[in-house]
């Protein structure tokens, strides 16, 4: 009989890949067995929980492509077009991903209240400005663009990174080609890059949406809570919970769950890579 011996470092990261995975499965396993059936028809059939449902669904795919289309000429920019003072923007882009989602959802409900402080002694373009950002706020501020105008901010930035990384992987050199034989810059671009690019598109357009369909804080700030009007997925499991229905709250948990796998298996099937728009390991 023949007995293979593992290098002892194999085995090492392998039983780390394990334990971690392994911990994922089980608190997912927790969730379903703590979950009765009388609070999942109950839920599952609640007004209030397609209303969140529907309202999740909707704003995150507006989020996810707006953010496409700021993240693919801005991604295309940080990636072709280097200039002094370029590592200023691409900190500022990182530094949407650091930042708490609550400090985000602060700084856009200051800057919407911030018109309502100026007074006449200020100059008159500052108070036009000024006036135009009171409009904008009642149009944002506890309504329902604000729950987009708050996903954008936080999923804006994840899209526009992996797109980033996606067009610095591309050989530059396949535009400089096409330009010699005709093409412009712009046309090289849809041309060559995008088609190029389309899998990264994809993985940067599912990484939006996945983050903007889990933001809690910066929607519950902007657009409040408020049940029919701006209650959306996790401010719904939020609301449950506050009032001690955690079946419920763990219904609504494992529905964002079970959506967000059927996205990540559709987005391998079909792409073969993950939310990064890397190839997956076969």
């Amino acid at each position: 009989m023949v007995r293979l011996k593992l290098p002892f470092f194999r085995i090492f990261t392998t039983s780390v890949l394990f334990a971690f995975t392994g911990a994922i499965l089980l608190f997912l396993l927790a969730d379903i067995v703590y979950v009765k059936s009388a609070p999942l028809r109950e839920v599952l059939s609640s007004p209030d929980f397609h209303s969140a449902f529907t309202l999740s669904l909707i704003t995150s795919v507006i989020t996810a492509i707006l953010s496409i289309l700021v993240a693919v000429p801005a991604a295309y920019a940080l990636s072709r077009f280097p200039f002094k003072g370029i590592i200023i923007f691409d900190v500022i882009v990182d530094f949407l991903i650091v930042m708490p989602v609550l400090v985000i959802g602060v700084s856009l409900l200051v800057f919407f209240r911030w018109g309502n402080e100026l007074n006449a002694s200020d100059s008159w373009l500052v108070r036009q400005a000024g006036a135009a950002i009171v409009f904008l706020g009642n149009i944002f501020i506890y309504n329902k663009p604000g729950i987009v105008f708050a996903q954008f901010f936080c999923s804006a930035s994840f899209a526009l990174r992996a797109l980033k990384a996606t067009f610095d992987g591309i050989d530059p050199r396949t535009e400089k080609v096409a330009m010699t034989l005709g093409c412009t810059r712009a046309g090289a671009f849809w041309r060559i890059s995008l088609p190029l690019a389309k899998h990264g598109i994809l993985a940067a357009a599912v990484l939006a949406w996945s983050r903007a369909f889990e933001i809690f804080g910066a929607v519950a700030i902007v657009a409040g809570s408020v049940r029919g009007k701006t209650e959306v997925m996790p401010t719904a499991i939020y609301l449950e919970f506050s009032i001690g229905r955690i079946e419920a709250a763990l219904v609504i948990s494992l529905v964002m769950i079970i959506e967000a796998f059927v996205i990540l298996l559709l987005l391998r099937m079909f792409s073969r890579s993950n939310v990064f728009g890397v190839r997956g390991s076969s």
